[in-house]
């Protein structure tokens, strides 16, 4: 586990002195390089409460995982995870919970101007240019959601945080419930207390991109469940919500590649059985987005535009070179946090006789790499890969509490030093 831990440190500083050298005052909103925001000191008693529920997990959350009912485990992780991205959000106060989410550049502020949904869908493509920069990089559905939250008077950011924070609970409960699935349930029980603690809680807890996680490890885990168990009930039901995420996120396109690899390798032995799980997960999917289609919006020109939006925007100005070799993998190494690394490690070297293992975060690892060499993400994948974060904490040795110590640390760390726009 060493040699991977001294290369998730080199991968860190190289991210952060490349891009505190040649990136941060190049004026393309990486000023903490490789984060988007900025370096400033502004820890305080506000960080007492992340701290204590921190110190919790790490104290005595591998007893609690390896003790308790499995069909607590998950609700439990979750709701951990829950509590802990909202402890470090409110840090700074509780109104930190609900600013990132509040500004010109988010959904709910736009979807409070929307008379006629109808409208907005049909035009969604053609209007793009017009719309605020988060709107114009996802698809419309967090302004459907937005504006339906609004019209049953549940409107305003505040809403919209407790379903990122949901977001982030559920998709550590998902992808535990689907490495029991593929690697049994001592794996998932070990893994349980570092989902609860990950760094990244500094952005899920204000970004809803904490809800795509969510969505997409729900369907991601539906899948697997479909194969394992030859339902074709959970095969539908994981092409809806992967439809539902699809609509969410274009990145969900690169998290499809983890149930598909944990489908391809644990379903060889009935290919026709498969085959049919398939058809239920693909006829669920393509309901999903013949049903956006039916309003207007096309998933796929939605993409071309929004690919075109971006090049000719902040995409087309930061330095490629740099995000992609450094600024991207070290804004991830950040967030899954050194315990990551290390499980990763421990899973290569074990490959040979516990692959199952390796399986999930293996395939998550690829799907990153998808997500980086296709240049839709140059920077501030601290929070648009939050997706992919789970997966990969999968590996970890979540019954070390040393290595949960250091998550916690870490991420106490970042909160205090990191001001973020999420």
């Amino acid at each position: 586990m060493s040699w991977a831990v001294a290369a998730w440190a080199t991968v860190v500083v190289a991210a952060v002195v490349w891009g505190t050298v040649a990136v941060a005052d190049a004026g393309v909103a990486l000023r903490a390089a490789p984060f988007a925001g900025r370096w400033s000191w502004h820890g305080g008693h506000g960080l007492v409460p992340a701290v204590l529920v921190g110190a919790c997990v790490a104290a005595v959350g591998p007893r609690i995982a390896s003790r308790v009912a499995w069909r607590r485990v998950p609700w439990l992780t979750g709701g951990a995870a829950t509590v802990w991205a909202a402890a470090l959000a409110a840090g700074d106060g509780w109104a930190r919970l609900t600013e990132p989410l509040a500004t010109r550049h988010e959904y709910e502020p736009f979807a409070a101007r929307i008379d006629d949904l109808g409208t907005l869908l049909a035009g969604y493509t053609d209007g793009l240019a017009g719309f605020p920069v988060h709107v114009q990089g996802h698809p419309p559905g967090p302004v459907v959601l937005a504006w339906a939250l609004d019209r049953v008077g549940l409107g305003g950011a505040g809403w919209l945080a407790a379903v990122a924070l949901a977001g982030w609970g559920a998709a550590a409960a998902a992808v535990l419930v689907a490495a029991r699935a593929v690697c049994g349930e001592p794996a998932a029980r070990r893994a349980a207390p570092v989902l609860a603690v990950l760094p990244a809680a500094v952005w899920a807890g204000t970004s809803l991109d904490a809800l795509f996680a969510g969505l997409g490890a729900t369907g991601g885990a539906l899948a697997i469940i479909a194969v394992t168990r030859s339902s074709m009930a959970a095969a539908a039901g994981a092409g809806v919500v992967l439809g539902v995420a699809l609509l969410c996120s274009y990145g969900t396109a690169a998290v499809l590649v983890i149930p598909l690899a944990a489908a391809g390798t644990l379903g060889r032995a009935v290919p026709r059985q498969l085959a049919r799980l398939g058809l239920w997960a693909t006829a669920g999917l393509a309901a999903t987005l013949a049903a956006a289609a039916g309003a207007g919006f096309g998933w796929v020109d939605g993409l071309l535009a929004t690919r075109e939006a971006y090049w000719a925007g902040i995409g087309g100005q930061r330095p490629g070179v740099y995000v992609t070799l450094a600024g991207n993998p070290g804004a991830l190494a950040l967030a899954t946090g050194p315990a990551v690394a290390a499980g990763l490690g421990l899973a290569l070297a074990r490959l040979r006789v516990a692959w199952r293992a390796a399986l999930l975060p293996g395939a998550a690892l690829l799907a990153v790499l998808l997500a980086d060499v296709s240049q839709m993400s140059r920077g501030e994948v601290e929070r648009i890969w939050l997706p992919f974060v789970p997966w990969l904490a999968l590996a970890a040795p979540g019954d070390r509490r040393l290595w949960l110590a250091a998550q916690v640390a870490l991420a106490v760390l970042l909160q205090s030093f990191l001001v973020s726009p999420w």
